[in-house]
């Protein structure tokens, strides 16, 4: 397959914010939207119109909705994405059921137990693994976001009836501390925090391979992969963001691996990742930057006790630690979450003997 590299733009200057909108019950499985066409939107194709609303929808995806009869035009339902919609009209999309069952109150329940700080302005959990933080792309249900919408509004937390607000992100095999907020104000000063580079964020990674040094510091750009297969991925490029990671060797394990520590500078995308591989020491099992998977148990049974069944179906990625300013009061806040059941696991396994496939394998 040829891939065609295209020159990265960096992200232009945001925009300011309009006034937010009362927030959604995501907990809630969404059945129905509707709009009104404003002077702005008056002219704009169907498709156009549906594309800015439905966000996690690609446009093929609304094509198909409007295709299957699920959109209407002032209560008459539309097969055709084309023609100028009209100022005033409504628009009405019936959402189809997604494919997953929405287990929403199992979520919330299970997430109580993963709260590591709490108080007026500030939620922090310890994530699990294998969880998506908000619905995206092909998720709709099922998301940390949608179990945390139902505690704090119809389970044992509903008392306050608020919303938790999404600060920072967290890939969904990563696991570890994830901060939320609890009202606008602290949302908005958390964010500050965030993108002002005024919070500390500690990783712990299981890599590959035996580091030269002891500690260190990769300073490469981060930016789209153009040749990669997937649209997600990142690499380093002369022309990316700045982006700045500082590891150091924790436990030098057999295979050889290590467990390092790593602090990040910046916040880009999949930057732990990718700069360890850039270093030549990628995350183990890291489906997108890894370099094999985990030979478990021991092909040679008999040098080691077998460890058993593989622990870990993710990449070896735990958020162990963040420190940031309290939203209100400006305190100096620090959290930790310890390593969950999976990834302590892993640790042990390599301790008594466990390896990844080499190149001769």
């Amino acid at each position: 397959m040829t891939h065609v590299r295209r020159k990265y733009a960096k992200p232009r200057p945001r925009a300011a914010r309009t006034p937010p909108r009362a927030p959604r019950d995501l907990s809630v499985p969404l059945e129905a939207l509707a709009w009104t066409v404003g002077p702005a939107e008056a002219g704009a194709r169907l498709d156009a119109f549906l594309v800015v609303r439905l966000p996690w929808r690609s446009r093929a995806g609304i094509a198909a909705l409007i295709q299957a009869g699920h959109v209407r035009r002032d209560g008459a339902v539309v097969t055709r994405k084309a023609g100028a919609l009209v100022r005033g009209e409504r628009i009405e999309v019936d959402v189809p059921p997604p494919d997953e069952e929405a287990r929403h109150e199992e979520l919330g329940r299970a997430l109580e137990g993963t709260i590591v700080l709490e108080d007026d302005d500030v939620l922090v959990l310890s994530k699990p693994p294998g969880l998506v933080v908000h619905p995206v792309g092909g998720t709709r249900v099922n998301t940390l976001i949608q179990g945390l919408h139902w505690l704090y509004q119809h389970g044992p937390r509903r008392g306050a009836r608020l919303i938790p607000h999404v600060c920072h992100r967290l890939d969904r095999d990563t696991s570890g501390v994830f901060v939320l907020a609890k009202t606008v104000a602290a949302r908005a000063a958390l964010q500050t925090a965030f993108e002002g580079r005024a919070v500390e964020k500690d990783y712990d990674a299981v890599v590959a391979g035996a580091p030269a040094a002891e500690r260190g510091t990769v300073e490469l750009p981060i930016g789209p992969d153009d040749d990669a297969p997937r649209a997600t991925m990142m690499t380093t490029r002369p022309d990316g963001l700045p982006a700045c990671t500082r590891w150091e060797v924790v436990e030098r394990l057999p295979g050889p691996h290590a467990w390092v520590r790593c602090r990040i500078e910046t916040g880009r995308t999949h930057q732990i990742r990718v700069h360890m591989r850039a270093l030549g020491h990628p995350v183990l099992l890291d489906p997108l930057y890894g370099d094999g998977q985990l030979v478990w148990p021991p092909s040679d049974p008999t040098t080691v006790p077998a460890p058993g069944p593989p622990v870990i179906a993710r990449q070896a990625l735990h958020a162990r630690r963040c420190a940031f300013p309290h939203p209100r009061t400006g305190a100096w806040v620090e959290v930790e979450a310890p390593h969950p059941a999976d990834l302590a696991g892993l640790l042990a396994g390599l301790r008594a003997g466990a390896r990844t496939p080499g190149p001769d394998r």
